[in-house]
């Protein structure tokens, strides 16, 4: 089958209630596992969370009451975010090696992704297993992919704040980052100490389908990419053996461009670029328990840092990567405005370094968030350039 095909059947068939999957006409299957995301010390609480979002609402005098409302019941994530399922892909049988797949930005389904993880199993031989950055997927209410809600929100949002790109898709991330923008680390945070735990728990012999001594592979798109350099520039130790493909994804902060409909709005990108790229030093003394973390955890923290600004930490985190540079791909998408191909060679193209690039282009409208569109008019191109894409990356992965 063709990409949209099988884009459509995987899409009709996944079911994060059911244990196994069994994929018509392949030998991939699909299983769901639960995770449990353990607390840390350093997580926003609820208490600490309505606290500071309180002494911002202040400002607003009573003038957004969408906004208040949303952002005073924001928690009623904690659970579904602290508890979850992720689907692995396997092909029968016990997997000595293993993809680990991290996906983009505001993202509330696994749709797009399926096809990525079959086509690499596929291709590889190797099982894939997708897991959700906290507070996206399966790790978010429900509300906050409530059309009629969100697009009310959305609207306040244009009048209140003057946001651009705004819709009742972004329009949750947008008030969440706007108002409090240290939410991003701290689901980096919680991301990060996660994919640890899942490593944890694979070398314990917790997955059926994957040996306990397997070795990982790592496949970051968009803000996943971003995820992928924080692991393994922080814990060079567990991912020593790892091949690593970055596919729209692999700059600093300061050189990716999120606004969008689909990511969030201006609104919140102001915030997010005076508060990451610009300002952070500064900005680490207005939270407490941000500043104890970049304290106790210094080394960590300095990854962090370094992959936020190209001019700051530049050499640090160049000899980091560059450790890695024999086993990293980036592929960058001519036509993605977000994470732009120039982008990516201004961090991983620097002097001293050799991280292969490869670069493509589609014949066909695409963008960041839509590399491989849903078009019956042009399906059997956008399923050669899927596999244009899959197949390097398979090969890189091998």
């Amino acid at each position: 089958m063709g990409y949209l095909e099988d884009y459509n059947q995987l899409k009709e068939i996944y079911s994060e209630t059911k244990e196994l999957i069994l994929i018509p006409g392949s030998d991939i299957s699909i299983r769901n596992y639960g995770f449990t995301s353990d607390d840390n010390e350093y997580y926003l609480d609820k208490n600490s969370f309505n606290d500071s979002i309180n002494r911002k609402l202040l400002l607003l005098n009573g003038t957004a009451p969408l906004t208040e409302s949303f952002l005073k019941n924001s928690e009623e994530a904690i659970e579904c975010n602290r508890s979850f399922i992720y689907p692995l892909y396997g092909n029968g049988g016990k997997n000595n090696k293993l993809i680990i797949l991290l996906h983009g930005l505001n993202e509330s389904s696994w749709d797009k992704y399926h096809t990525w993880a079959k086509k690499l199993v596929e291709l590889t031989g190797q099982a894939v297993l997708m897991f959700p950055i906290s507070h996206h997927i399966n790790r978010r209410p429900a509300s906050w992919g409530d059309s009629r809600r969100m697009n009310s929100l959305a609207k306040e949002r244009r009048i209140k704040f003057n946001s651009q790109e705004y819709s009742f898709v972004n329009a949750a991330l947008s008030t969440r980052l706007q108002f409090s923008p240290e939410l991003f680390f701290y689901s980096g945070l919680r991301t990060f100490n996660d994919v640890l735990k899942l490593i944890s728990e694979i070398r314990n012999g917790d997955i059926d389908e994957v040996e306990s001594d397997c070795t990982f592979s790592l496949f970051g798109y968009s803000i996943g990419a971003f995820l992928i350099e924080n692991l393994i520039m922080a814990r060079e130790d567990i991912f020593s053996n790892s091949r690593i493909v970055l596919f729209c994804g692999g700059p600093t902060m300061d050189l990716m461009y999120p606004t969008s409909k689909y990511i969030y709005d201006s609104a919140a990108e102001k915030v997010m670029t005076a508060f990451y790229p610009k300002d952070f030093k500064d900005n680490l003394n207005t939270d407490e328990v941000l500043k104890r973390y970049f304290v106790e955890n210094e080394s960590d923290g300095i990854v962090f840092r370094s992959l936020l600004n190209k001019h700051r930490f530049a050499d640090f985190r160049s000899k980091k990567l560059k450790k890695f540079e024999d086993r990293i791909l980036a592929i960058p998408l001519t036509s993605d405005e977000v994470m732009p191909p120039k982008s990516v060679r201004e961090t991983l193209n620097v002097e001293g370094m050799q991280i292969k690039i490869k670069e493509m282009h589609f014949p066909f409208e695409y963008n960041h968030i839509s590399p491989f569109p849903l078009n019956e008019k042009i399906k059997n191109e956008t399923s050669d350039c899927f596999e244009r894409v899959f197949n390097a990356a398979a090969e890189w992965l091998q």
